[in-house]
């Protein structure tokens, strides 16, 4: 995981009060704790979440796609499907690393 101290990105945190509440920022991965894959399908654009909620290596096969919940190491809780496609890269290069 040393390669990505440097980096940071962008993404939504969720407000545990109230989780329709988001905030924009900016998060080091060299804080990311922990990954917590979510699976989900599309419809009129919209994401309907499954009730998959372990790593499912065929889940792309079924249709599936997924996203994660990312938690840091003060307690915040990010969605990244609010990620920019190359920040959401990086973090499917740290899922498939840690396995």
């Amino acid at each position: 995981m040393h390669d990505f101290i440097q980096k940071a990105i962008k993404v939504d945190q969720i407000d545990p009060q109230e989780p329709t509440r988001r905030t924009r920022v900016l998060l080091s991965l060299a804080h990311i704790v922990r990954l917590v894959p979510r699976y989900y399908v599309e419809s009129d654009g919209k994401q309907l979440i499954t009730n998959v909620h372990v790593d499912d290596t065929d889940a792309s096969k079924r249709g599936l796609k997924r996203s994660f919940l990312i938690l840091d190491d003060i307690g915040g809780q990010f969605e990244s499907h609010t990620a920019s496609h190359q920040a959401q890269a990086l973090l499917e290069q740290m899922w498939n690393e840690s396995a």
